[in-house]
């Protein structure tokens, strides 16, 4: 079992140390905290977010900071529209206004491009890691695909980490203690060194038992010998480096490295099913007790589980990228970005929660290289950008099943192996045109072509009692590769991105907008066992997107409001279920209509407020089910609540030389399915989740102590119904977690 902080030894702590530190700054600048002025890239260009005629939400490092988020996967807390799904910090699973990619399979991209400093990040493998020393994120809703390429279908993230481009010697020393054996420490220094030199480095280390805790076996009663799961053990370095070749010229190197050993996770939390005779799809048992009513695990606690096993993951990831910037003579800007990442990772689960033998293992080796030329120019009454892009990745993964609930042997093994290679190249060009002082219009085009090339393998070992021996290929692509079977391991796919949008600036506060975007993804492949080779490949998809959005600001600048509506026609989307009891992603037609409303409000001297909201209203026309020729019509998005609010409120005061501040922050979501199929099973009840913070501050030191899901609310964060397999694998998000936050700047 973990060893839990004492509650009232982090109060003690903080009271002794008469200092806070979640939201740094004086509360007569409490408003430019949430208020300010936020420049984003979204259109590859450093403006207001005010001034850029799509759906965004941008927080600043400190506002980062504010709410305690030092993951990459913890930011859809404030993120209208924005959800999350992942069963290990080692894959992540972004869902922006209902558009995601649930499949976990390590060979996918997701259709919610991540970017990390202006490089494309591929791999949903490289996404849950650790978040520090940030400059700013960046959330576009709406597909992207002009500016930034074909796999931004629903949208794009961006994270944006502080750079070696200030003079003065800074740096900050951070460290952090929170329940479940949680401790972390970070930091980072960087100035100049001459007259054209900067440099940075930052490093982040954190270590956690785990949230879900060993618990009995539910038919013995008898402590299980699993650990405790869900936790950390890693750090993460990156280092920055700018340097002034010439007036004109801008050199920007950076590069990082993440390290990741023997992370407690691959725990579910399993309930019991019966199935629907007409889909297989999973329904709820009932009468029984205990852990088989179908609504409790096995364990008897969702944040309990029932293993003897000690499953985990190992993840390395390098990343490098060079990023110069060229001032020509003509008035016009060239920059040129070269990205490199490389990941390697293993990870294991307990696929059957302590209920049988089913491990599942799976390994994933990704090396990837970007590069992106872009030249810009203006005149008085234009501003334009064009650009090339290419892309190449090598990817070799494995997946391997273990059991007799798969294989129908006790130690039988099939094991699948991937190698896949791919390649984009694309080329886009954007102009405005102002047509008055206040109407401007935009368009924009990209065309993108992808190659891909699948070498994939099904092996059988121990298999013998059925008459299979060991080594036997179940069968081999590349050898099925002609007749019928000629186009399966090959993708050539081209086609376009677009947009056109009027801009209306009613006044010098207001900006109206109205848009079409079209945003495509390509094909790709969803190889496992016993998957038919005729089902393996699934079609690209594409949405068009229509909106209708506005920007204002009032109340003497101490207020803005910002609100989207918005029609998706989504062709071909790439739905995600379990046919067959085995992974597949199919095609088929879907719509998807809603909006966004984000309130940030200063109503008096150290106040400070944010709501949000997200609605949406979906419809797939057909998702299939466990049995062939069967499924749901009419299913809604998966992950795609019809409401959901956000909410911070925030008060500081000036006390004995510092900054006092009370924080509280949640978000409330409806009623939602987690899969696809809108299984019964797969069924998560309205929640809300409330977190609070007290922080003080001076010039130097910080500290705080916070609580994270005030409320202890149970939600899940994954659900996979297994339909015929008679249980369902879950995984819930943190209990309610107390910590305690020391902070020194320079």
């Amino acid at each position: 079992m973990s060893t839990k902080v004492n509650k009232r030894n982090l109060a003690v702590a903080v009271a002794t140390a008469s200092a806070t530190a979640l939201l740094v700054g004086s509360p007569q600048n409490a408003s430019a905290q949430l208020l300010e002025e936020v420049l984003v890239t979204a259109q590859k260009r450093e403006q207001s977010i005010q001034d850029v005629g799509i759906s965004i939400t941008a927080l600043s490092g400190s506002q980062l900071d504010a709410l305690q988020l030092d993951n990459m996967q913890e930011i859809s807390q404030q993120i209208p529209g924005l959800q999350l799904q992942t069963f290990t910090p080692a894959f992540t699973i972004f869902n922006l206004r209902g558009v995601s990619q649930n499949n976990f399979t390590d060979n996918l991209e997701a259709p919610i491009a991540v970017y990390v400093d202006d490089v494309y990040v591929s791999s949903m493998n490289a996404v849950g890691m650790q978040m520090f020393d940030m400059d700013r994120l960046e959330v576009l809703r709406g597909p992207q695909g002009t500016l930034f390429g074909r796999n931004a279908t629903g949208g794009l993230i961006h994270y944006v980490t502080n750079k070696a481009d200030e003079t003065e010697s800074n740096g900050y020393l951070q460290g952090m203690a929170a329940d479940f054996g949680t401790y972390a420490l970070e930091g980072a220094v960087g100035g100049s060194f001459g007259d054209s030199a900067r440099g940075r480095i930052a490093a982040r280390w954190e270590q956690s038992d785990g949230y879900v805790e060993a618990g009995t076996e539910p038919f013995t009663g008898s402590e299980v010998t699993g650990r405790d799961t869900y936790g950390a053990d890693g750090y993460t370095v990156r280092g920055s480096l700018q340097f002034d070749p010439s007036e004109r010229v801008l050199v920007d190197l950076g590069a990082s490295y993440t390290k990741e050993d023997d992370v407690p996770t691959g725990m579910y939390i399993v309930t019991f099913a019966d199935f629907d005779p007409n889909t297989g799809l999973g329904v709820p048992v009932s009468g029984g007790t205990g852990p088989l009513d179908g609504g409790d695990s096995l364990a008897g606690d969702v944040h309990e589980h029932a293993s003897n096993e000690n499953p985990f993951y190992n993840r390395e990831v390098m990343t490098a990228r060079a990023d110069i910037t060229a001032e020509l003579s003509n008035g016009m800007e060239f920059r040129s970005i070269t990205g490199y990442l490389d990941l390697e990772k293993y990870y294991e689960e307990d696929a059957c929660g302590g209920l049988c033998f089913f491990p599942f293992t799976t390994i994933a080796d990704v090396q990837q290289f970007t590069q992106e030329f872009r030249l810009s120019g203006s005149t008085e009454a234009t501003r334009w950008q064009v650009g090339a892009y290419y892309m190449d990745i090598d990817m070799v993964t494995a997946n391997q099943v273990e059991g007799a609930v798969i294989t129908g042997s006790p130690e039988g093994i099939i094991r699948s192996d991937l190698d896949i290679t791919s390649e984009n190249w694309s080329v886009f060009g954007q102009v405005e045109f102002d047509l008055t002082d206040a109407l401007t219009l935009i368009g924009g085009l990209r065309w993108s072509q992808d190659d891909k090339e699948l070498v994939f393998d099904q092996t059988s070992f121990n298999m013998d009692d059925q008459g299979i021996p060991t080594g036997t290929v179940i069968f081999d692509l590349a050898d099925e590769a002609v007749g019928p079977y000629a186009d399966v391991p090959i993708i050539d796919y081209g086609d376009y991105a677009a947009r056109l949008q009027l801009n209306f600036h009613s006044s010098e506060d207001t900006l109206w907008f109205v848009s079409w975007n079209r945003g495509i993804k390509g094909g790709n492949w969803t190889a496992a066992a016993a998957v038919e080779i005729d089902e393996l490949q699934h079609k690209e998809e594409v949405l068009n997107s229509y909106e209708l959005g506005l920007k204002t600001s009032f109340a003497n600048g101490a207020a803005r409001l910002n609100a989207t509506a918005f029609y998706y026609d989504y062709e071909d989307y790439q739905a995600f279920s379990l046919t067959g009891l085995t992974p597949q992603v199919t095609n088929s037609d879907a719509t998807v209509s809603g909006g966004e409303i984000e309130l940030y409000w200063s109503p008096g001297q150290g106040w400070d407020v944010i709501l949000g909201a997200s609605f949406l209203d979906s419809d797939v026309d057909f998702v299939p089910a466990v049995f062939p020729g069967t499924g749901t019509s009419g299913a809604e998005l998966p992950q795609a609540p019809s409401s959901s609010i956000n909410a911070l409120i925030r008060k500081g005061w000036t006390m004995g030389g510092g900054e006092l501040a009370l924080q509280v922050d949640g978000n409330w979501n409806a009623d939602q399915w987690m899969e696809g199929t809108n299984s019964l099973v797969s069924k998560q009840d309205s929640y809300a989740v409330i977190n609070a913070s007290a922080s003080y501050a001076t010039d130097r030191w910080s500290a705080s102590v916070w609580v994270k899901n005030l409320n202890d609310e149970d939600y899940l964060l994954y659900n996979l119904d297994l339909g015929l397999a008679g249980f369902i694998e879950q995984v819930y998000a943190p209990p309610q977690q107390w910590g305690v936050t020391l902070r020194m700047d320079w």
